[in-house]
């Protein structure tokens, strides 16, 4: 039986710009080479298939019944927004339109679920739901429907804003959210137990494994965990299944995008001096790490975590997407007790790159999920600044018709050139018929979080009451 989350509880939740503080089992090793670089990928630490396919997860200690917050049902006061995005145009995404939309395409949002929306219609599958072995179609605080959304809205007349890859299919696997919690044996006071956010870095690599194995081209992570450099130093190597996991899909030929953190908690920026570590971005050989820009300047947005793995960026403020709760946009997200605040995060900006990854899957389909990695990396542009890979920017800022156009020297001898084609254009895709998917909200709980010691976050950029944990004492507290 489900049970509802306390009020306490709930104020404590700020589904838009909260820490999401699940947790993953740290493992021991040594680290080598400093504490910027991974030790080699353990294949054996990868989740079986089996592992992979249980649904719900379960958390190591878990006791009791998950608790839910009711999830979100509308964003009161939304006006209609008929301009295009800032973003959308500075990256000037209706051009990359005219050579891919993404058809073809599968990216998994490993998120906290995507509601279906009139502009994801007949494009949106069910990948499964780590919290509450129910669906991946349910969203209760929207974070990943406003992901899903700025990957493969489809176009509208009556607004500017659509997705990069309008023709990709989402597949949507629930795998963390802040608006379910469960309670797990406290190993630091025995008979005791402490309250942790649903799912953790372990369920995260089961899902990409499970995302792998359902066809995904394309992989979405929008949540990190951060880690003190200084842990790392010491030896102790975390999230080496995430590592085999993330490295899996990548030799199985699937781009891994995910997102490169905010400062706040446990993730301190890393300013001259290595503070945090972050994964999955971490696993820099296997993965896409997306720092974000402030839409307005093009410039590094202050509160993007700086680091060696960061490989591009895209922008991470004046974010629009689908409305979670209803047919429309939003340019705001809402926490549980209904405040809202604008979208913005490495979060947000990780989809502009996983979209662009489906662009190029479409438009050269010989390219391995490697070499896509590399075009993207090798066609970004730095806003300012001398040229070359920065700790802010990684190689720049994404630049999508150049990712689909340009001539690279590298690629030549891997393959022909690719033979002329008119251009796929907006007008050519057809998508379903349009229909209200919002008959029903369904509350689900969450059962993920393990004893683990240090944070998933679900990174946006506001600083406001979250839950946070501490490593080294193993305590977990609400804040005032």
């Amino acid at each position: 039986m489900l049970r509802p989350m306390r009020a306490g509880r709930r104020a404590a939740v700020i589904a838009a710009t909260v820490l999401l503080c699940l947790v993953g089992p740290a493992r021991s090793g040594s680290a080598q080479n400093g504490v910027e670089v991974p030790p080699p990928v353990d294949p054996g630490q990868r989740p079986s298939a089996a592992e992979a396919t249980t649904f719900p997860y379960r958390a190591e200690g878990q006791v009791g019944p998950p608790a839910a917050a009711p999830c979100i049902t509308s964003l009161p006061g939304q006006l209609a927004i008929e301009a295009t995005p800032d973003p959308q145009q500075r990256l000037r995404i209706r051009e990359a339109h005219e050579f891919a939309t993404g058809v073809g395409q599968t990216v998994a949002v490993i998120d906290s679920g995507v509601n279906p929306h009139p502009r994801l219609r007949g494009r949106l599958a069910d990948g499964g739901d780590y919290i509450a072995g129910e669906t991946g179609l349910s969203d209760c605080e929207g974070h990943g429907t406003v992901v899903a959304g700025i990957i493969a809205a489809a176009p509208d007349p009556s607004t500017g804003f659509v997705g990069v890859s309008p023709g990709a299919r989402i597949l949507s696997i629930r795998q963390g959210s802040t608006f379910f919690e469960v309670e797990v044996a406290d190993p630091g006071r025995p008979g005791r137990t402490k309250t942790m956010i649903a799912g953790d870095t372990r369920s995260m690599a089961r899902a990409i494994v499970h995302a792998v194995e359902l066809g995904a081209t394309v992989i979405n992570i929008s949540e990190a965990a951060c880690y003190p450099a200084s842990q790392v130093a010491d030896g102790t190597i975390p999230d080496r299944d995430l590592q085999a996991a993330v490295h899996h899909a990548a030799e199985s030929d699937v781009v891994v995008v995910v997102a490169a953190a905010n400062t706040g908690g446990e993730c301190e920026q890393n300013d001259g001096t290595v503070r945090t570590i972050v994964s999955p971005a971490w696993f820099d050989d296997d993965v896409l790490a997306v720092g974000a820009t402030d839409a307005s300047t093009g410039l590094a947005a202050a509160f993007s975590v700086r680091g060696s793995w960061v490989d591009v960026a895209a922008p991470g403020t004046g974010i629009i997407s689908l409305d979670p709760t209803g047919r429309g946009l939003t340019s705001t997200i809402a926490d549980t007790e209904g405040n809202r605040f604008p979208i913005r995060g490495t979060s947000f900006a990780t989809p502009y790159v996983a979209g662009l990854a489906a662009l190029i899957r479409e438009r050269y389909p010989e390219l391995t999920a490697r070499q896509v990695t590399e075009r993207i990396e090798q066609t970004a542009q730095h806003p300012a600044g001398p040229p070359g890979p920065s700790q802010a920017l990684g190689h720049g800022v994404m630049d999508p018709v150049a990712a689909l156009t340009k001539q690279l020297p590298g690629e030549q001898a891997a393959r022909p050139a690719p033979a002329p084609a008119p251009p796929a254009r907006l007008e050519d895709v057809r998508f379903p018929e349009q229909q209200d998917p919002m008959g029903r909200i369904v509350v689900l709980v969450g059962v993920g979080a393990g004893i683990g010691l240090l944070g998933l976050t679900l990174l946006t950029a506001h600083r406001v009451r979250r839950y946070r944990r501490r490593k080294l004492a193993g305590t977990y507290r609400v804040p005032r």
